[in-house]
């Protein structure tokens, strides 16, 4: 692991993916034989969960904004200097890995098994607006449910100068964690001033309960509670642009989960001034006029085996 932080920390990807992925591996073949209490396991198969999302997402065109290299710094120095020691890596090492027992991963994993939790309570949203009236209940949380997103289209003021129009939509968690990779709707079908058409459908991987949920088990070898808030799906409207050879981004718009409602339905997003702020720490309105993102949430429930 030390050696996967130090090329990490040189820019060095490929060998720092490697090592990551090693050491990962090391510890995941020993678990069995480790001989460890429940506690020194759980933290043990955190520190794997960790290493493989900074493995991912280095590997990854986008890269995942965490864990990020000062995390991996963090945690390399807990288990350097924490007493909790968690027995030999290695059939032929004498190392001993010590890691601090209250380092708290944060991970987002797609449709993992679930703990029955209490109902959040929904919030009021200012920012959303409905064709069916005011956001009602929340879809259930406790009944896994298949997410697709019908993306009807984008209002704009000048539709005709943009090239090869699509949007991006991409899920991304409270922490920062890309709970799901970014998924492009086709190039828009038409333009009727106002609008942008697209009538594109995208399903997401995940199901919408692990979207919601603030805490759900880590399957690794047996079932762990791990933390992770809930997550918001991101819609960027990217364009082509001639000049620069390249797609740039206009403008996004954003869907939280209590926005959800039983049922699903159509909405109207806000647009929003570019860059796409995930961190929802500088976001501001791309224009005062009543122009939206239309989408409609459709929910379907996952079959029982």
């Amino acid at each position: 692991m030390g050696e996967a932080v130090k090329a990490d920390g040189w820019g060095q990807v490929l060998e720092a993916v490697e090592a990551y992925e090693k050491a990962a591996e090391v510890i995941l073949a020993d678990l069995p034989t480790m001989g460890l209490t429940d506690d020194q396991q759980d933290i043990a198969e955190k520190v794997v969960v960790t290493m493989n999302l900074r493995a991912t997402g280095l590997s990854s065109v986008d890269g995942s904004p965490r864990p990020n290299k000062d995390d991996m710094d963090v945690l390399l120095q807990g288990s350097a200097s924490i007493s909790a020691r968690l027995g030999r890596v290695g059939a032929n090492s004498s190392a001993r890995v010590c890691i601090h027992h209250n380092y708290h991963i944060r991970v987002a994993r797609d449709s993992l098994p679930l703990r029955e939790e209490p109902q959040h309570a929904a919030k009021a949203s200012k920012r959303r607006h409905s064709s069916k009236g005011d956001v009602t209940d929340k879809a259930d949380d406790d009944t896994p449910h298949v997410v697709t997103i019908l993306i009807q289209k984008i209002g704009l003021k000048d539709v005709e100068r943009y090239v090869d129009p699509q949007i991006v939509v991409s899920v991304v968690d409270k922490d920062l964690v890309v709970v799901e990779e970014k998924q492009d709707t086709s190039i828009a079908v038409g333009r009727v001033a106002p609008y942008i058409m697209f009538d594109s459908a995208i399903e997401l991987r995940t199901h919408l309960h692990v979207l919601r949920q603030s805490m759900y088990r880590c399957c690794l070898g047996r079932l762990k509670h791990c933390y992770v808030d809930d997550s918001t799906i991101y819609f960027e409207f990217v364009h082509y642009k001639k000049a620069k050879r390249k797609k740039s981004v206009r403008c996004w718009a954003m869907l939280e989960m209590d926005e959800i409602k039983a049922g699903g339905g159509p909405l109207a997003l806000e647009l929003y001034t570019k860059p796409c702020d995930v961190a929802k720490k500088r976001v501001h309105l791309f224009t005062v006029k009543p122009l939206y993102l239309h989408v409609d949430i459709r929910l379907e429930p996952v079959p029982q085996a």
